[in-house]
């Protein structure tokens, strides 16, 4: 079969080591910051380039001449895997052949960007993988199938997504070849249950921990913003600005009153610290920038009663 692959990261990178050991041709279409070398994801740009296949960057994959270029491939299939630019009407109409997104939510929940995130922000107690039709409107189109990864109570955005790319890539694996039979498998998305995030919905460079906030959503927005290498919310303590990296699955308990912030207990997992109702349980805590601290020795240089702010 001849593919076109359009992609980045990890899941897409599998995928198309897969194509390619199965002998088929692929043209694999990649994203402009993706310099070719593997870091905490795999690199698509390397993989194409180790496997000795096709490869292009364009900066507008949705330009006449390059949307030409598509049609002119005659592939079969096109799949799109977290590829960061919206594919356009004019780019269906042109190639004639079918356009398939594999998106990381249980669409129609969480349409857009940062899905993983949102699904952690909204307290789903379940996210997943959905393969469906491109259209126009975004993350909108038919759905083929869908894989479902329980979400951890305590577990952070960074191993939700790591577990969302190996469903990508199972599901993507489990649909070769993508059969005609597969893809008349279309069932429409209700809109009544979509939901739909854009860019600024969420500003992750807003990263200090908001201690008067209720402790289950403070909590649910704590591991959603722990995404190493990347990120970490943040919070001080004694004029030292501190990362928190784990928080426990369950909340603490604190005393009617105590102030948000303040630490009221150290317990067995780490120490309590009290929210605007309740308490948050950290089990992780290093000082921010500093690489080379332990979270445990940084937990021990806090004390009962101090202040997180």
């Amino acid at each position: 079969m001849r593919w076109i692959l359009a992609g980045k990261n990890t899941a897409a990178s599998r995928a198309l080591a897969l194509l390619a050991e199965r002998g088929d041709e692929v043209w694999a279409i990649g994203t402009a910051g993706d310099n070719g070398r593997d870091g905490w994801q795999r690199s698509f740009r390397g993989t194409a380039r180790r496997l000795g296949l096709r490869f292009d960057q364009p900066r507008q994959i949705n330009a006449p001449a390059f949307v030409e270029r598509l049609a002119e491939y005659d592939a079969d299939r096109l799949i799109s895997i977290q590829y960061d630019q919206i594919l356009r009407e004019s780019l269906f109409g042109a190639v004639g052949f079918p356009c398939l997104n594999l998106h990381f939510s249980l669409l129609p929940r969480h349409r857009g960007v940062h899905p993983v995130a949102w699904a952690i922000l909204s307290g789903d107690a379940e996210a997943g993988v959905t393969l469906h039709h491109m259209v126009p409107d975004i993350d909108a189109g038919h759905v083929i199938d869908q894989r479902r990864v329980a979400i951890d109570p305590g577990g952070t955005a960074r191993e939700l997504y790591d577990a969302l790319s190996t469903a990508c890539f199972e599901l993507f694996r489990g649909s070769l070849p993508f059969s005609t039979a597969l893809l008349d498998r279309r069932v429409p998305q209700d809109p009544a249950l979509a939901s739909y995030h854009r860019a600024g919905d969420l500003d992750f460079d807003r990263r200090r921990a908001d201690w008067s906030r209720p402790a289950a959503d403070l909590h649910a927005w704590l591991r959603a913003m722990i995404f190493p290498p990347f990120q970490y919310p943040e919070t001080g303590c004694g004029g030292e600005r501190m990362r928190i990296e784990r928080v426990a699955p369950k909340l603490g308990t604190a005393p009617n009153g105590a102030e948000p912030g303040r630490i009221v207990a150290r317990v067995e997992q780490g120490i309590e610290v009290a929210a605007g109702d309740g308490a948050i349980v950290i089990e992780a805590l290093a000082r921010a920038g500093d690489a080379t601290l332990g979270a445990e020795s940084t937990l021990a240089d806090v004390a009962v009663g101090d202040r997180l702010h």
